[in-house]
Formats: C-alpha cells, sequence, structure tokens
C-alpha cells in the first residue's frame, strides 16, 4: 500500500511538474496571453478537467503556486516556552517553502516569470496570505495551554498574541529572501533568517 501510495505520489509530482514548465515556459517564451488551459494540458498530456486538479487558474500554473500546508515535521521543533520568535519565523520559513512544488522548490522560475510579469505579484501575495493564516492558526493552538501565554497581555488573546508574532517573523523572512534572492535555498535562506531575526532583536532593544 505504502509502494502504491508512493506511485501516486510520484505521478502527481509528475503532472504538477509538468503542467507547470509548460504554462510558465510559454509565458516567458511566447507571452503570458499565449498561456491556455487546453494548450498547458495538452502539453502535459492530462484533461483540460484534469488541469483544475492541480490549479486553480492558469495563473496560478505560470507561477507555479499550489495551497501551502503544515505538517507534523514541521512543528516538531516548536518550542512554545523557548525562544519563540524563532519557532515561529522558522515555521513562516517552512510553510511559504510548501507554496512551491518540487520542479521549483526555490521559487526560482515563479521569480523569473514575476520580474516579466509584475502584475501577477498579487497572486503570490494572496498565498502568502494563506501561509500566515495556516501558521497563525497553528501558533495560537499551541500558545493556548502554554502556561506561559495562557494569560496574554491585557486587552488580548492568544490568537492576537499569534497574529503579532506571524507579522514580526514574517519582516524576519523577507529579509532573509532579499538578502538570499541569488542563492534561495533552504540552507541560505535559513541562515539568513537567523541573522536577520538577530538583528532584528538587536533593533528593538534600541528602539524600546
Amino acid at each position: 500500500m505504502s509502494q502504491l501510495l508512493s506511485l501516486r505520489d510520484r505521478k502527481r509530482a509528475e503532472t504538477w511538474a509538468a503542467l507547470h514548465l509548460s504554462a510558465s515556459g510559454t509565458a516567458l517564451d511566447k507571452g503570458l496571453e499565449c498561456v491556455t488551459v487546453d494548450a498547458v494540458a495538452a502539453d502535459a498530456g492530462v484533461s483540460p478537467r484534469t488541469f483544475f486538479n492541480y490549479f486553480a487558474s492558469k495563473e496560478d500554473a505560470v507561477l507555479g503556486l499550489q495551497e501551502p500546508f503544515v505538517d507534523e515535521s514541521m512543528l516538531a521543533e516548536f518550542d512554545v516556552d523557548g525562544d519563540l520568535l524563532a519557532s515561529v519565523s522558522h515555521l513562516m520559513h517552512a510553510v511559504t517553502r510548501t507554496i512551491h512544488g518540487s520542479a521549483d522548490e526555490n521559487g526560482n522560475r515563479c521569480r523569473e516569470v514575476i520580474c516579466k510579469y509584475p502584475q501577477l505579484m498579487h497572486r503570490r501575495f494572496q498565498y502568502i496570505v494563506k501561509v500566515e493564516q495556516l501558521v497563525t492558526d497553528a501558533v495560537a493552538e499551541r500558545l493556548a495551554p502554554s502556561s506561559r501565554w495562557a494569560a496574554a497581555p491585557a486587552g488580548y488573546n492568544v490568537e492576537d498574541v499569534a497574529k503579532m508574532l506571524v507579522l514580526v517573523a514574517g519582516a524576519g523572512l523577507r529579509f532573509a529572501i532579499q538578502k538570499t534572492m541569488s542563492h534561495p535555498t533552504r540552507e541560505s535562506q535559513s541562515e539568513a533568517l537567523d541573522q536577520g531575526m538577530e538583528l532584528m532583536r538587536n533593533i528593538l532593544k534600541e528602539l524600546l
């Protein structure tokens, strides 16, 4: 059964990649207006109906965007009673990477497309909003039973605290992405993220 699931997962990943590479390649080589669901599906050897099992729109296929997710492996080292800001920032990093499929794991092709068609930036931003909501929900769920965070600052609740943590962590993540634009690997971004969060802490100490 596990082998069968593995084959299914591999086939799904291959189809996703074929659709994305066809759509993005057409956009980059011929123009965004030349990308059609029918043509992309035919190029990948699937029906137009099947296309929508993988992408919500042709723009998503061009950008290589998929629904973000949180799994247990991402939460394994999440320490609500430790360095919470670091935990949230790395969780944000991990979940953000899930919006890109394996064919464009580091988002390089997505950036190339957005550079040529900046009007598509808003679509990627919509996925980042989904990431923020997923992470906010996950963080709030872990803050609630914590004796450290059960009593949120007066006038606020754990959802408010989680939302603020995600917004702060998001600033650090944007810093890391900008710093590693020329070499955006998981490792380089993670290292830059740690450096960015340390810089943020030092700046906040000066400000506060």
